[in-house]
């Protein structure tokens, strides 16, 4: 059975009930908006750009093979990224490639290199025999041993302007080799290596 309305109008009954002789009505409840999830769920594999291979980065949307192996050759060499923007410079980086890649990159800082088994080659003061296992050609370990009899390197770049080595050599050498103090020889100079 429908309640009954009252005969006042409606002007007349909202006075009413603003001075309390007629209760008011129930207030309307505010309606809830559907939950709706209509953005796709966010991938959430990352990479560890510090301790990353090469097959990681090429998982990033636009990574190429050639960022991919500097990425890595750097990482071997001691070289650690500490944020995003690091990053974006060494590579150039568009704005919209970096938006792609953050949620992918997770950023560690580590002590310790990503290989501390493989012992570097001190150029100061290695063999012969220690120098070939760098791959160098007979020519360059005999101007390497010439330049270090006169004066020891003191770093990667020293060693690039003094034996005019193209960047892609000192590339490789990154992570492969140190420099540490000279050794006194007194066993003397070196012997020439043999030509292959």
């Amino acid at each position: 059975m429908a309640r009954p309305r009252h005969w006042l109008d409606p002007l007349a009954r909202r006075l009413l009930q603003a001075t309390g002789e007629l209760p008011s009505p129930p207030k309307p409840l505010k309606p809830v908006a559907p939950l709706v999830l209509d953005t796709p769920p966010v991938d959430t594999w990352q990479i560890d750009v510090n301790r990353a291979s090469q097959s990681d980065w090429l998982k990033l949307p636009g990574c190429t093979h050639d960022q991919a192996d500097l990425l890595v050759r750097l990482q071997r060499g001691g070289v650690q990224f500490s944020g995003a923007d690091d990053l974006a410079r060494l590579l150039e980086l568009s704005a919209e490639q970096q938006q792609l890649w953050q949620p992918h990159l997770l950023f560690r800082w580590y002590s310790e290199p990503p290989n501390p088994e493989v012992a570097a080659v001190d150029l100061n003061n290695a063999s012969s025999l220690q120098l070939q296992t760098l791959g160098l050609s007979p020519e360059r370990q005999q101007r390497l041993l010439r330049e270090r009899s006169r004066q020891a390197f003191r770093d990667i770049a020293d060693l690039q302007e003094r034996l005019l080595l193209p960047a892609g050599v000192i590339e490789e050498l990154i992570g492969k080799v140190c420099f540490g103090p000279a050794a006194a020889s007194s066993s003397g100079p070196e012997l020439p290596l043999a030509k292959s």
